[in-house]
């Protein structure tokens, strides 16, 4: 919410972006989680009248590991979950990346959700699902990768 000036218009999709995000890999049980993430946060918002912006929705949970700044329709809240997912993803104080936020800020934010193992589930289940964590993440890249049409 920090990078939204805790705008409380954005807040409810921001928590639904964050609460979906990841869900693929407990529904599918598989590695390439974000079309199946995106399918059930769409689909539950339509059928429990959430009234979210399905393309914000759709394009934060599938941007929220982009490596690069998100260019683009709804940018301001995409882009915003994005940095705040690298900063979890990259372990918040321990980590490197914290795109502007102070480590004392990252430790309240810690302090306030920790995540009591999360980023050690999310190997165990790259190692499950993909037979190692190299295995799985290679699974995921080439599945990314069989998407993306190279002729335009």
């Amino acid at each position: 919410m920090h990078f939204l000036e805790n705008s409380i218009v954005q807040e409810q999709l921001v928590e639904t972006v964050f609460v979906y995000h990841y869900i693929g890999l407990w529904t599918d049980y598989e590695l390439a989680y974000l079309e199946p993430s995106e399918a059930l946060a769409i689909a539950d918002n339509q059928k429990l009248g959430w009234v979210l912006d399905p393309d914000s929705l759709r394009g934060a949970i599938h941007s929220h590991h982009k490596i690069f700044d998100y260019k683009g329709p709804n940018q301001t809240v995409i882009e915003a979950c994005r940095k705040a997912d690298w900063i979890d993803a990259t372990k918040g104080m321990k980590g490197m990346l914290r795109k502007g936020l102070s480590k004392v800020a990252i430790a309240d934010i810690e302090t306030a959700f920790p995540n009591f193992g999360f980023h050690d589930t999310l190997m165990r289940l790259a190692k499950d699902y993909g037979g190692s964590t190299l295995a799985g993440g290679i699974k995921v890249r080439r599945k990314r990768l069989s998407r993306i049409s190279f002729v335009q």
